[in-house]
């Protein structure tokens, strides 16, 4: 194995692994995954690694699980191409992470997504969090 494909490895395998708990409706694994330091971009916001957690934690009643489709990496960088599958009436949503991962753990997380497609996703949420 040459070191440029253990070096991407090195970078895909905890990109890959992160969607995969998430998927999973397991965040555990993310407090080792992600670094301490770690920054998350969405829509133009910006969250730390506390409130990134929450805000999937957020998503989690709606969330069947991720389908994987590709994972790209390059140097420090790795790209996610996934499928975000749920019970509510957006069905499958394609998403795509772009991270940075530095001695094995997510620095940077930034994610794309059609905002159109996921409002279904939102609206139920809400609808979920009023019923309650």
């Amino acid at each position: 194995m040459s070191t440029d494909h253990a070096s991407t490895q090195n970078v895909a395998e905890p990109a890959r692994a992160y969607i995969q708990a998430v998927g999973r409706r397991d965040l555990a694994p993310l407090e080792t995954l992600l670094a301490d330091g770690m920054v998350a971009t969405f829509a133009g916001g910006s969250f730390s690694k506390e409130e990134w957690l929450e805000a999937l934690r957020r998503l989690l009643p709606a969330l069947e699980r991720n389908d994987i489709r590709e994972v790209f990496a390059d140097g420090e960088r790795a790209c996610v191409v996934y499928d975000f599958v749920t019970g509510t009436p957006a069905g499958a949503v394609r998403c795509v992470e772009l991270l940075t991962v530095r001695d094995g753990r997510i620095t940077e997380v930034e994610l794309l997504l059609d905002r159109v497609a996921f409002a279904p996703v939102n609206e139920a949420l809400q609808a979920a969090a009023a019923a309650r």
